[in-house]
């Protein structure tokens, strides 16, 4: 059931940080995200303006090693952190689908249980909870509005109502 409101504690103590993430990927898709950190180069300029924005906000990012979008936004989420790490994020890694049962989209376990908590329809998907835990924005695999993740976090961020 998709709550309304998150226990952000309890998503910090349940999910994983930047380094606790990168540091249990493991296979050829492991090290491609790795890879794909190490060669991201993000706008500093953006970067800035979004830890200033994102200050009061937490990102609760559901992803898997296999995902191909993953790779990519992910990894340049892990760098933009590397950069900027006081912006708030918690990971959630493991993701798998259900392709045999037709009534549910992902299976738990391994899927960390929180992917029932949230609207979760693709990984990656980028949440946006204000300090009372209340989603205020999201972003679904790929930027929709801007060129980088960052640009298009820093847009969602600075459009919310």
């Amino acid at each position: 059931m998709v709550k309304q409101k998150h226990d952000l504690a309890q998503l910090k103590k349940n999910g994983k940080s930047v380094d606790d993430y990168m540091s249990c990927l493991e296979g050829k898709s492991g090290e491609e995200i790795k890879t794909n950190c190490e060669s991201y180069e993000p706008k500093e300029d953006v970067i800035a303006a979004l830890a200033e924005k994102a200050k009061g906000y937490t990102f609760v990012v559901f992803s898997a090693v296999w995902c191909k979008d993953c790779k990519t936004n992910v990894a340049a989420l892990a760098k933009i952190l590397e950069k900027q790490p006081d912006i708030d994020v918690i990971f959630f890694g493991g993701i798998k689908t259900a392709p045999l049962d037709p009534d549910i989209r992902w299976r738990v376990p391994p899927s960390p249980p929180e992917v029932d908590d949230f609207d979760l329809r693709k990984i990656p998907t980028f949440y946006i909870l204000n300090s009372e835990g209340v989603q205020v924005g999201e972003m679904i695999e790929n930027p929709e509005h801007k060129e980088t993740l960052e640009e298009e976090l820093l847009y969602i961020i600075e459009n919310l109502q």
